[in-house]
């Protein structure tokens, strides 16, 4: 008996670490400016975006001692997650070419803004090594393809920061708590609250913040498509090891799930009134009679015991109450119908206007060692090019949003040829000799 009652404590030390991490190891119109004509998607957010629970994962086939030190196996990011299995206009994404993947299991709204670090004991090798910023891919975009070059953002945030972890918890090892649990759980989401001894915004502040920087970072040409959280329990209730989840237990942690979407697609709606390119998407449908525990479940259970990729070896593993490959599918087909209607938006406005943009009108002018070159505002424009002619070959001389432009550091009594050209409908307008302007260094 008393072996008995030590093996149950360690279960339940192993399932409270493990389902603090959902993470549930934290139980939880697009017009870019790409010239290459690739279709930019840039991925963010938490474990329901990284595929957490779906081998293989990016990295997973390196030796252990470089394996620990992969940004991406340590996310678990997974080669089958939702987000790569989306199609813009045909095209399949790519990582790392038009497919940029920055989401991370355990992931918080702070963690887009600041480093996510993660422990890992693996096969003898430990430590711990932190993510960057998930803000950072934005910038390897544009050294990539230019500023303005992101068409869709994807991303699913906020559950780890309401605590999916102890709400988990709760329903499956102290039900008695849940609705102290989730009482508390929602004034931290709806209100300014203390924590640590600090006032914090409200968690629902943050998220919205999350959305408008994501917006300057990648553009407003890009489309923010917020998916939504699946609710997670078989609704008959179900058994966890020495566990029982009644009926009526699971049924209020999905009612909670369903009014925390509610809550993130009122942010998204927010947001959209302030003129953001921004949508949430719904998979509570599509994930309905597919929850865990289900016959045909869309979504792993509690797996007990460290599988193949767990960073550590806990005795439940992280894959656990995340969506399956079946789940992942499910969530790309609700995101897919999103890109498809804002794609076939885009098309049908680009017919309708003129193929033949106005140009911007250059002047240039000198002054003290400096030129200055100022230009007119196209409308529908994402973005301006100048460029310099040497010896007759036209050379960028840089790429802005702006409508002017200061270059020193030219010699004072050269001529020096200019010319600018201007992004619209995804085009550059075309530069003929009228357009030109040679300026004089004074």
């Amino acid at each position: 008996m008393k072996n008995m009652i030590k093996r149950v404590l360690t279960l339940i030390t192993a399932m409270a670490l493990v389902l603090a991490g959902l993470n549930i190891a934290d139980p939880v119109k697009a017009s870019a400016a790409d010239p290459s004509g690739k279709k930019i998607v840039v991925s963010l957010g938490d474990s329901y975006s990284s595929g957490e629970g779906i081998e293989p994962f990016f990295g997973q086939d390196k030796p252990m001692k470089e394996r620990v030190e992969d940004e991406d196996w340590l996310a678990h990011r997974s080669q089958k997650a939702w987000s790569g299995m989306l199609k813009v206009d045909g095209q399949k994404m790519v990582k790392d070419d038009n497919w940029f993947f920055a989401a991370s299991s355990g992931a918080e709204t702070i963690h887009l803004y600041e480093s996510q670090n993660k422990k890992y004991d693996k096969n003898g090798v430990s430590g711990e090594k932190g993510l960057a910023p998930q803000l950072e891919i934005f910038d390897k975009v544009e050294k990539l393809y230019g500023a303005g070059a992101v068409d869709f953002v994807t991303l699913s945030m906020g559950g780890n920061d309401v605590g999916f972890g102890s709400i988990m918890r709760a329903a499956l090892m102290d039900p008695t708590n849940l609705e102290a649990n989730l009482n508390e759980t929602w004034t931290r989401l709806t209100e300014e609250h203390t924590e640590n001894g600090k006032t914090v915004p409200s968690i629902k502040d943050a998220i919205k913040q999350n959305y408008k920087d994501i917006e300057e970072k990648a553009g407003k040409q890009a489309a923010i498509i917020v998916a939504g959280y699946p609710t997670l329990f078989n609704t008959d209730g179900f058994s966890v090891a020495i566990y029982k989840v009644s009926a009526e237990t699971a049924d209020t942690v999905n009612t909670w799930t369903s009014k925390l979407n509610e809550e993130i697609r009122g942010i998204v709606e927010e947001c959209k009134k302030d003129g953001m390119n921004i949508y949430f998407v719904s998979v509570e449908e599509a994930f309905k009679g597919h929850e865990a525990y289900t016959k045909d479940a869309y979504i792993n259970p509690v797996m007990i015991g460290s599988q193949n990729q767990d960073l550590t070896g806990d005795m439940i593993s992280a894959y656990s109450i995340h969506p399956n490959v079946t789940g992942a599918k499910a969530y790309a087909k609700e995101v897919q119908k999103v890109i498809d209607s804002l794609s076939k938006s885009e098309k049908t406005d680009n017919t309708e206007k003129t193929t033949t943009a106005k140009k911007p009108e250059l002047t240039a002018a000198s002054k003290k060692g400096k030129i200055t070159l100022k230009w007119t505002k196209v409308e529908g424009a994402t973005k301006y090019r100048v460029v310099e002619y040497v010896n007759g070959k036209a050379k960028t001389v840089k790429t802005t949003k702006k409508t002017s432009l200061s270059i020193s550091k030219r010699t004072k009594g050269n001529e020096y040829t200019f010319a600018v050209k201007a992004y619209v409908n995804k085009k550059w307008t075309k530069i003929k000799a009228a357009d030109k302007k040679t300026v004089t260094v004074k």
